[in-house]
């Protein structure tokens, strides 16, 4: 047994012997190929990305724990090319980046070691990442708009959707503001509408399309700017909005003052602790009376109007303004074109303004201002004042309002055949005209029969439901001036007083209707009448306007008792005489 334990221990020793002579001839042979040195291994770069771009790359890394490092290398192109990138080592983690530039559109393969003083260098990390050029800008495509639509300073613009895989990320906008300087706007492409508000009308504005190819690329493609001048939307009657009392605010101090809703307001003008222009339901700017003064206070609206000429009218309630009978108020009633209203300075000086009137009690309750529009234009209206002394003043207006001044040949759709806003068969309703319901007697229809090739024609009876004050009328507004408006009767059986039996009149009045026809004789806002009769084929009615005014003017009748009538015109007539 003992010699047994002693030829085993014999052949382990011996084995060892063996194994370590071996050893030392393997450590002989890599100090062959080392030159007799160990090798030493620098840190490699960890968390290692590159990041796109046009035509160069940028890769990134970290090192935190080797302090020898000097410098690391990129090689790509099966190690053809390569750059080299010093590092200053601090005592902690740093981050290592390089920007390699001058690289084809393509797909790369890199591979970074690091690398110290004495050549030692870090086994390698290999990477792969794109490139992009002229192939990647040439596959885009811009985004496409829906809609512009352009009200005052206000542009609003509609996008299309596009295909999120090409990488688009918005749209920039360049253009010029209303204040006549430069602005830029960005649209991320997960907005499909924008309105940019201070945009200058009538101006030109340019865009282009941002592209980023990849997440965290380093450059972003463009395409080419594009240039598009938004048209004006024309504004439509009544132009004003918000513009009578009770007037609705959009801001109240919870006691007395508040701000209109739908106007455009300076900081000036909400002189109430940042409220102003309202008092209660009422518009009113005022100070004094322990307000603050209003230095150059605006209050307005913008608009865009066809050519033509315009009447600008304010009903005021009650005004202690006093203009220039003493100069404690400067205040206006003013239209200037653009998108708001000059200085109260200059007002009276103003290339802009197309018309203004100084605000004083002394001239009345009721003010209008008449101006002309050649082109379509963006206008301003509305009030400024100035009131710097501490005179108590304030100007309680009821309503704003604004009016196209209706041209030669005045009426629309006036003569035979009328064309027809609406067709029943038989009976029609001519367009443009105003109904009332008791005028549309033919189950909702009125006015045109089409028996007569669509001629004018109130006619009831005859299996028909009677007219009980029936209206049919165009409003205008004419400036002053003598009219005659005549009307061309193609055949009626109106018998007017004689039969008692109808009761029918050709009217004239001042506003946006007609009176009721049992008082036409002796309303007071009624300018000229004709009663009509079958032995008065061609009446001819005349009125003096001695300022701009707001007209109804057309025909009205009751036939209450059963009786068929028809009156089938062939055409009205209005012009000015004088």
């Amino acid at each position: 047994m003992k010699l047994k334990k002693r030829s085993y221990l014999t052949l382990i020793l011996f084995s060892l012997f063996i194994y370590a002579c071996s050893d030392m001839d393997e450590m002989d042979e890599y100090k062959r190929y080392t030159n007799g040195r160990e090798i030493s291994y620098t840190e490699k770069m960890d968390s290692v990305n590159v990041f796109a771009g046009r035509n160069r790359a940028q890769l990134q890394g970290i090192v935190n724990a080797d302090p020898k490092i000097t410098n690391f290398r990129v090689y790509w192109n099966s190690k053809n090319d390569s750059v080299t990138v010093p590092v200053e080592r601090s005592q902690g983690i740093d981050t290592l980046s390089v920007i390699i530039d001058n690289l084809p559109e393509n797909i790369y393969n890199f591979e970074v070691r690091t690398f110290d003083d004495e050549g030692n260098q870090s086994i390698p990390v290999y990477i792969t990442g794109n490139v992009y050029g002229e192939r990647y800008q040439e596959s885009l495509g811009k985004r496409r708009y829906i809609s512009h639509s352009l009200i005052g300073s206000n542009l609003t613009i509609d996008y299309a959707s596009m295909d999120l895989s090409s990488g688009v990320i918005g749209t920039e906008i360049a253009y010029e503001n209303d204040e006549g300087g430069q602005s830029e706007f960005f649209v991320p492409i997960d907005s499909t509408n924008v309105i940019l508000d201070d945009f200058l009308g009538g101006s030109t504005y340019s865009y282009r399309t941002l592209f980023v190819p990849e997440e965290n690329a380093i450059d972003t493609f463009y395409t080419a700017y594009d240039e598009f001048t938004p048209q004006f939307q024309i504004t439509d009657p009544p132009y004003f909005t918000n513009a009578s009392f009770p007037f609705e605010r959009i801001a109240y101090d919870g006691a007395r003052w508040g701000t209109p809703a739908g106007w455009i307001h300076n900081a000036a003008a909400l002189n109430h602790n940042g409220f102003g222009a309202m008092d209660g339901d009422i518009f009113d700017l005022e100070s004094g009376w322990g307000q603050a003064d209003i230095i150059n206070g605006k209050v307005y609206q913008t608009m865009v109007l066809e050519p033509g000429r315009y009447v600008y009218t304010i009903d005021i309630s009650e005004i202690n303004y006093e203009g220039a009978d003493n100069n404690l108020d400067k205040g206006y009633f003013t239209v200037a074109e653009g998108s708001t209203l000059p200085d109260v300075d200059d007002v009276e000086t103003s290339d802009d303004v197309f018309a203004y009137e100084r605000i004083n009690r002394a001239n009345g309750l009721f003010r209008t201002l008449t101006f002309t529009i050649t082109e379509i234009t963006q206008v301003s209206i509305g009030i400024q004042t100035t009131n710097d002394q501490g005179a108590g003043r304030f100007i309680k207006i009821n309503e704003f309002s604004l009016n196209r001044i209706t041209e030669a040949p005045y009426l629309r759709n006036a003569s035979f055949p009328f064309d027809l806003a609406a067709d029943g068969g038989r009976w029609g309703t001519p367009e443009y005209w105003i109904h009332n319901d008791a005028a549309l007697s033919h189950n909702g229809y009125g006015a045109a029969d089409g028996n007569v090739d669509d001629r004018f024609d109130l006619e009831s009876g005859w299996g028909e439901p009677n007219i009980v004050n029936g209206k049919v009328y165009q409003v205008l507004y004419l400036e002053p001036g003598t009219y005659r408006y005549s009307i061309d009767i193609f055949a009626t059986n109106y018998q007017g007083d004689d039969a008692e039996s109808d009761n029918g009149y050709f009217t004239v009045a001042l506003g946006d209707t007609l009176p009721d026809v049992d008082v036409v004789e002796t309303a007071e806002e009624v300018l000229a009448w004709e009663q009509i009769h079958l032995d008065n084929l061609a009446p001819v009615l005349e009125f003096t306007l001695t300022q701009t005014s707001e007209i109804a003017i057309g025909a009205q009748t009751t036939n209450a008792e059963g009786v068929g009538r028809f009156m089938q015109v062939s055409e009205f007539t209005l012009e000015k005489i004088d």
